[in-house]
């Protein structure tokens, strides 16, 4: 089924009738060839919105074998994009088996906005058109129905827009605490070297693609593109034909000729996420793009890239080599500078603290919440001695978790059973042993300090100050 979908606007209207030269009355009089037309409103009903009504029994009226729906969105805020891409993408998903054509032209910026990322992200069967209108065409006497032609990205368009917008800070607002501040000052240094491959080790959640953004907006290369990828999520095949492109015809599904991630990061950065999870044939692969600083294409030729190359992974990348998990040689040529970020844990308590404030106030805002969270004593401490095995994102998500659920106030009750419970891979870093094997022996001895600094074989002030210092 072929359906159209627009919006309608107040140009549809002159001051007590429909507009006969407005968008949508014209589109049915001279190009409407669908098996039905959706008529999006933003209002929350019909009783909220008789223009629509009155649009509905014109149409119908003058064209009656067009088929015509409405459909109501309830939309608050009709110049807010996130509220009506929230409120049009499960319209669009329900109709994900049928041919989508939607007329562009009516509704407002924002309205007009939805529908390129629609079309761009969701990867549906979609086609943009808009009208110019009669009296700016050659001949004035009819509109003119313009196809808008638009090649969907590789990159994903919805990942990169979520991940841009809100899920990751930008540089200017990335909060940097002073543990990590003197890394990015390398970072920044680094950036100024042009030419020299950055591998950024770190846990899941550490902040590495964050660093990653900082070197390329540190760099001359600031306003050229900058392309992040997470290897890991994409088979060898996919993979190749991601980063490097492939001919029309070079493989089923083949339709068309399509330039890889390197060659639209030509002249920019491309960020290599997770890249010790990748297989032994595309380490070959990369090799030769850093060796060779050329790229060859699914059934293509060798093509030439000026492309600084930053990597990123959590595994021990030494000990795969020596596993023969890893290429020895292309470590060397990833690793010209490492940059090692801590965990969230081991930057300590003043970190940990500093990071609640900030995504306490980065939340509000986000979150278009009136008021501020505040944690009560006992939620602040048992956040605060919480280990976080997914890092600033866990903690960045666990804030944003209280602000759907809490209003003002934050008490310990309502903070996840998992901040109170033993995780099931224990870090290994001394702080965490030394404060656990603490709280084992107070429980041991009921919570008699003496006898606990006597077992341990401490004296009973270096316990005190153990206590306090680990909030126990």
């Amino acid at each position: 089924m072929k359906i159209l979908i627009s919006w309608y606007d107040q140009s549809d209207f002159l001051e007590h009738r429909v507009n006969p030269n407005g968008p949508t009355y014209s589109f049915h009089q001279y190009f409407f060839k669908h098996d039905k037309h959706l008529i999006l409103s933003p209002r929350k009903n019909e009783d909220n919105d008789t223009r629509v009504a009155f649009l509905y029994a014109q149409l119908k009226q003058d064209f009656p074998i067009h088929e015509l729906e409405v459909q109501f969105l309830d939309i608050k805020d009709p110049i807010d994009h996130r509220e009506i891409q929230a409120k049009v993408h499960p319209v669009l998903a329900s109709l994900k088996d049928e041919e989508l054509e939607i007329f562009v032209s009516p509704g407002t910026p924002a309205m007009q906005v939805v529908w390129y990322l629609a079309h761009m992200s969701l990867n549906l069967k979609t086609t943009l058109f808009q009208t110019r209108p009669a009296k700016f065409t050659q001949k004035k006497d009819k509109p003119e129905l313009i196809k808008i032609q638009l090649e969907r990205s590789n990159l994903g368009m919805t990942a990169l827009y979520h991940q841009e917008e809100i899920k990751r800070p930008s540089q200017d607002s990335y909060f940097k605490t002073p543990s990590i501040e003197k890394i990015y000052e390398h970072a920044a240094k680094v950036a100024q070297t042009d030419d020299v491959t950055v591998l950024i080790l770190g846990e899941s959640g550490t902040g590495k693609e964050n660093l990653a953004k900082h070197i390329h907006q540190s760099s001359i290369r600031k306003d050229k593109p900058y392309i992040a990828i997470n290897c890991s999520a994409f088979s060898d095949s996919l993979l190749e034909s991601r980063l490097f492109g492939y001919k029309k015809g070079a493989f089923t599904g083949a339709d068309r000729d399509t330039i890889g991630l390197f060659e639209q990061a030509n002249e920019g950065t491309i960020f290599l996420d997770e890249i010790g999870d990748i297989s032994a044939y595309m380490q070959q692969a990369l090799l030769r793009v850093l060796q060779e600083k050329e790229i060859m294409p699914l059934g293509g030729k060798a093509k030439k890239v000026d492309v600084r190359v930053i990597a990123a992974t959590n595994q021990h990348l030494v000990q795969r080599c020596h596993e023969g998990k890893f290429r020895w040689d292309l470590y060397y040529r990833l690793s010209v500078v490492e940059l090692d970020l801590p965990t969230l844990f081991n930057r300590g308590k003043a970190d940990i603290k500093a990071m609640i404030e900030y995504f306490l106030i980065q939340k509000k805002k986000q979150l278009r919440k009136s008021k501020k969270l505040t944690l009560d004593k006992e939620a602040m401490t048992a956040m605060m001695n919480y280990t976080y095995p997914g890092n600033i994102r866990e903690l960045e998500n666990l804030i944003a978790r209280l602000y759907v659920f809490n209003d003002e106030r934050v008490t310990v009750d309502v903070l996840p059973k998992r901040i109170f419970q033993e995780p099931v891979d224990q870090p290994m870093h001394w702080q965490h042993v030394e404060r656990e094997h603490i709280k084992k022996v107070l429980a041991h001895f009921n919570g008699n300090k003496r006898q606990t600094a006597l077992a341990i074989g401490w004296a009973i002030n270096t316990l005190n100050k153990k206590i306090e210092e680990y909030n126990l």
